[in-house]
């Protein structure tokens, strides 16, 4: 995993699982980068452990998915996850 952005806000616990070169996961890093958001990014193409971890919350093994403390989104909606961040 990998830090994605300077601090900028005191919201913890943000990461997102994805293929680095995957046009959802390059839509989700805009949509945080743009709110300020700090993420940690689990790249699920290189890790195995990443890939794991996101079927397990999600079921998941193709779309994007993120963890924002205990919620789990799968895919990128801004509305949902507006509510959630600060």
């Amino acid at each position: 995993m990998c830090i994605c952005a300077a601090p900028t806000t005191p919201f913890e616990g943000v990461t997102v699982y994805g293929r680095r070169q995957a046009t959802d996961y390059q839509e989700v890093r805009r949509f945080f980068e743009g709110r300020g958001v700090v993420f940690d990014h689990a790249d699920i193409e290189g890790d195995q452990a990443s890939l794991q971890r996101m079927v397990e919350l999600s079921g998941q093994q193709e779309a994007v998915v993120i963890e924002i403390g205990k919620n789990i989104f799968v895919g990128l909606n801004p509305a949902e996850l507006d509510r959630v961040l600060p």
